[in-house]
């Protein structure tokens, strides 16, 4: 585990691979009569604590995540009025140990659909040096009865036990993502597959994240699953007391209001008055990671989230000055699972869902696998504390200035969008809006 972020963030990323219509992977009475002992297969290299991504790099890998995050915002929730969190770099990190196996057309498909615009090679030590780079936002300074940044990043690959995958393919995982081979026995035992790769899931995300693989999600014919888990946890850099919450009114999109807990402070943020917008950052202990709030001006919710865009975000980072403000927030507590498998087709990555064109012959040397299914669930707790977040992906492959006396009054007193990022790189690992703090 490692320590060191400022909010309490999980994020999985699974695929597996499974035999289809055309595959050779069979399950045979020879397979059925192969000892059943488990173990654990490894590359012969070990993950690269030092990668040599330039600055350069590191910003491009970024900007893929950030463009990838805005773009899949309004494909997750056709209808806009449920409330909605989702990890990018969780799906980032999940669908790019998939693309590390993919070629032709199946891999340049899942370029476009995560707007990656670097070389594999480059791409997946950019992703490294920037997922090493996060262990740098750890606190070890004593601070009384506070909750330090804590971060958890977990990869793994689980493959059906004497299942040929190419070594370079395990090289890649293992040096770029640290992942290491756990062997199951899907073939005659895939519920209880399951259930391991399930608990290991909730064993990563501190129990946050369960059942990410529904019943019937693993069969006879999954070959491998892959697996990235974050979980991560910090206190606010600014904390809110308890004694200044109580009960506001909430107006949704519709415009019904509802009277719920908000959370009171007078305190010095960094804030932005924009067009059709206000924005204001939150930072966690530390300050290394903050919440960012875009609260669309009344009647202007989808505008501003439909026309959020990379440019536009890059406007409000920079434009943010500290501003004295009184905030009033609303306590929310939520848990999503975004369909997924539609919103990356329309997004270009079509080919990998197809049995017929899909290429994965980087990861097992021939063309039976494709993805059947993406499952994402996530989680995010937000209170006068601080906040909790986790996030859970999974990937099938089947074969087949400041005035001091006059502080600005900012209330979030109506739908707003919402980003966890990292301040120095810029990188959103949890994104979502809040329609309605009383909905669960």
């Amino acid at each position: 585990m490692r320590s060191g972020l400022l909010c309490s963030c999980l994020s999985l990323a699974l695929l597996a691979a499974c035999g289809g219509a055309g595959s050779s992977v069979t399950a045979t009475a020879a397979d059925a009569a192969k000892p059943q002992a488990l173990g654990v297969a490894k590359s012969s290299l070990v993950r690269n604590t030092a990668p040599q991504a330039s600055d350069a790099d590191l910003a491009a890998a970024v900007a893929g995540n950030t463009e990838f995050a805005l773009k899949i915002l309004p494909l997750l929730d056709a209808q806009g009025d449920s409330n909605l969190v989702y990890s990018p770099y969780s799906l980032t990190l999940a669908l790019e140990m998939a693309a590390a196996g993919a070629k032709g057309d199946t891999l340049t498909g899942m370029e476009k659909a995560l707007s990656f615009q670097l070389q594999q090679s480059r791409l997946q030590a950019a992703l490294n040096r920037l997922d090493l780079s996060l262990t740098d936002k750890t606190s070890t300074a004593a601070k009384p009865n506070a909750q330090l940044p804590n971060l958890n990043i977990a990869n793994a690959l689980w493959a059906q036990q004497g299942y040929n995958l190419q070594g370079t393919y395990l090289d890649a995982l293992s040096v770029n993502f640290g992942a290491a081979v756990n062997l199951q026995d899907f073939v005659n035992a895939a519920e209880p597959s399951r259930l391991t790769i399930n608990n290991w899931v909730a064993d990563q995300t501190q129990q946050k994240i369960k059942d990410l693989i529904p019943a019937g999600g693993v069969s006879s014919m999954t070959r491998v699953v892959l697996t990235n888990a974050i979980w991560f946890k910090s206190d606010w850099a600014h904390q809110f007391t308890k004694e200044n919450t109580r009960n506001q009114d909430f107006t949704n999109r519709m415009g019904t209001v509802s009277s719920l807990p908000f959370m009171n402070q007078t305190v010095n943020l960094p804030y932005l008055q924009g067009k059709g917008y206000q924005a204001v950052e939150l930072p966690y202990i530390d300050n290394k990671l903050a919440m960012l709030v875009v609260l669309p001006d009344a009647g202007k919710f989808d505008s501003v989230a439909q026309g959020l865009s990379s440019a536009t975000l890059n406007e409000i980072t920079a434009g943010l000055k500290d501003q004295y403000m009184a905030l009033s927030m609303p306590k929310f507590n939520f848990s999503s699972s975004p369909a997924m498998n539609a919103s990356l087709s329309s997004l270009g990555m079509g080919a990998a869902f197809d049995a017929g064109k899909a290429d994965f012959s980087g990861i097992s040397g021939n063309r039976e696998l494709s993805i059947s299914g993406v499952v994402h669930k996530a989680f995010i707790n937000v209170d006068e504390k601080g906040t909790e977040a986790a996030a859970a992906t999974g990937v099938l492959i089947g074969v087949t200035s400041i005035n001091v006396n006059q502080p600005l009054k900012l209330t979030l007193d109506r739908p707003f969008l919402f980003m966890i990022r990292d301040r120095q790189t810029g990188l959103i690992i949890f994104m979502g809006k809040l329609m309605n703090p009383a909905a669960s």
